[in-house]
């Protein structure tokens, strides 16, 4: 592997790890914005949330775009590239918990936007 392919490579893995916190904070936003659209009985208040939902919604499509084409690519280069440094420096364990915790992330993220919408949907009819 050339040091600019694994600098590639690197790069990719850094945004795919990015991308994971990104869909999860998007979910969190998505929480606190329902918790208080739901509290208040403000219109403005809901016209805001409802545009930030707009905003938010992107950035999540976004993130999980770009979890499916570097996760394409981060599964095609894990073992001559992740496992392979994380074996030489004895990491394989730190390696296993950092992808549960990503996976973890990603549900809960995927969950809190999913429930979002549903919410919004229904309060909206």
């Amino acid at each position: 592997m050339t040091p600019s392919f694994a600098t590639f490579i690197l790069m990719s893995n850094y945004f795919h790890d990015v991308a994971t916190a990104m869909l999860l904070a998007c979910g969190v936003v998505l929480r606190v914005l329902a918790r208080n659209r739901d509290q208040e009985g403000d219109a403005v208040l809901r016209r805001y949330a409802d545009d930030m939902h707009r905003s938010v919604n992107r950035l999540a499509w976004f993130s999980v775009v770009w979890i499916i084409a570097g996760g394409i690519l981060r599964f095609a280069t894990f073992r001559s590239f992740e496992w392979w440094n994380a074996v030489q420096k004895h990491l394989e364990t730190a390696l296993l918990v950092k992808y549960v915790i990503a996976t973890l992330m990603m549900i809960a993220g995927a969950v809190l936007w999913m429930k979002y919408g549903k919410n919004r949907r229904r309060t909206a009819s």
